[in-house]
């Protein structure tokens, strides 16, 4: 016999006597009294035991219906089905933002699906320590793999330079981070004379504070798209919010000012090394010489730093490849081989660097200067550099651009009906990263931007 019907037999015997005891001519008020206060309490009981057998029986139901089969020592997935899948995305079965939606809104089934994902989710692994996204809405919200697998390339495609910076987990928690750095190191000298002092020099530290930023992107969508979903939808709306925050990122990395919410970028950073204005028309002479140049004040900063790769926004390395000597034999070839008068090496033409890359080559490299340095090219690179609007090129040692990330961001979602009288949803994806060039700003150097005339890196002519 279950609990709840020995509580219940016993319920029956108890209400039994308390009929007897009132019908009586001469009823025990004591006792029932005491039997009426004993039959609330065993109601109580029953409610709450029924109440969690119910909810029990409803979570093995979905359990069965995903595919989910538990036991004291484990649990696994029977089939490769998922309550979320691509599949289901384009042929408009399931859709993760439409039922996202609809659950923020009281939607019964959508929040039931939604919590049929989250166990498989945690039965698979990918619990929130690997792609965590509650938000203020859903607790335990995952963005389905599906989705992070689509979002890869648009992370790629638009953040070159993030991805060649030493990358880091950023914290479970706080809003900034402190790094200690050595401001004075300690000195040596020879002993004058025997039994004199030696050189005392103690070593001086500060701490280096890197604030956690916010980044953020939305997307408008219909109120009916999300309502009756359409095949897709999911795939489109993530895709563009990954593309556009990835992006955003990027230039933080490269420009972002310090201010405003925003990553201190390379270029922003106080001690950097800065070529001086060209002076003069730009020529493969004079870049080559300020690149040399960059590259020698980075290599004489310390033995910790080596100039390791050089970013220029497309139109410059476009510009590199435009060039020809006075027989009219072009400066950059396709091929590491080839006359004398080589400035850079065509590795991989009519490349731009975040398309298509791998793993174990998180940016295309689309050549390679006469001088070694591998060459990634940025659309997130300025144009509007100084008073003349000029690009810059930057040189440094990317084991030095710290960048702090949560894994797979931007993964936390909400919706805002900002725009009701017109259907119109704002779905909001935001995440948290953190990035410094201010542990070794002598590991960074930038090329253009301070010409007042007509001689820098302004926009080239083909």
């Amino acid at each position: 016999m279950s609990v709840i019907d020995t509580l219940r037999e016993s319920r029956k015997a108890q209400k039994a006597e308390l009929d007897a005891i009132l019908s009586s001519e001469t009823p025990d008020e004591a006792r029932a009294s005491e039997l009426i206060e004993s039959v609330k309490a065993l109601d109580v009981r029953l409610d709450d035991l029924i109440t969690i057998e119910a909810n029990e029986a409803r979570a093995s139901k979905a359990d069965a219906e995903a595919g989910i089969i538990k036991d004291e020592a484990r649990a696994v997935v029977t089939r490769e089905e998922r309550t979320y899948s691509e599949e289901k995305d384009r042929n408009g079965t399931a859709s993760f933002f439409r039922d996202a939606f609809l659950a923020e809104r009281g939607d019964y089934s959508a929040g039931e699906r939604l919590s049929r994902h989250a166990r498989e989710v945690a039965v698979e692994g990918e619990g929130v320590s690997k792609r965590a996204t509650t938000t203020s809405s859903f607790a335990g919200l995952v963005v389905p793999q599906y989705l992070v697998d689509l979002a890869a390339l648009a992370l790629r495609n638009g953040r070159p330079t993030a991805n060649v910076c030493q990358q880091l987990p950023l914290p479970d928690q706080g809003m900034s981070l402190i790094i200690p750095r050595g401001t004075t190191g300690a000195a040596v000298a020879s002993q004058a004379t025997e039994n004199s002092s030696v050189q005392s020099t103690d070593e001086v530290w500060s701490n280096l504070t890197v604030p956690v930023v916010t980044i953020a992107g939305q997307q408008d969508v219909s109120r009916q798209s999300l309502e009756r979903g359409i095949p897709g939808l999911d795939g489109l709306i993530y895709t563009d919010l990954a593309g556009a925050y990835a992006a955003e990122l990027d230039r933080q990395v490269l420009h972002g000012t310090g201010a405003s919410g925003q990553a201190l970028g390379i270029t922003q950073t106080s001690s950097i090394y800065a070529a001086t204005a060209f002076g003069a028309a730009v020529s493969a002479t004079n870049f080559t010489l300020k690149v040399a140049g960059a590259v020698a004040g980075i290599a004489g900063a310390g033995t910790a730093i080596q100039p390791r790769v050089i970013v220029m926004h497309p139109r410059r390395w476009g510009w590199l490849q435009s060039l020809v000597d006075s027989g009219g034999r072009p400066l950059a070839l396709a091929q590491p081989v080839g006359p004398y008068n080589a400035g850079a090496f065509i590795t991989n033409p009519g490349a731009y660097s975040g398309d298509g890359a791998s793993t174990g080559s998180p940016a295309q490299v689309v050549g390679v200067l006469a001088n070694g340095l591998p060459v990634i090219t940025d659309a997130n690179v300025t144009t509007t550099a100084g008073t003349i609007n000029e690009d810059l090129v930057i040189v440094f040692d990317n084991s030095q651009a710290l960048l702090w990330e949560e894994s797979q961001a931007p993964r936390q979602l909400r919706f805002e009906q900002t725009l009701g009288n017109q259907l119109t949803v704002k779905v909001v994806a935001y995440g948290y990263a953190a990035f410094t060039a201010g542990r070794y700003p002598g590991a960074f150097g930038k090329i253009g931007g301070l010409d007042t005339t007509t001689n820098g890196l302004i926009a080239p002519s083909f």
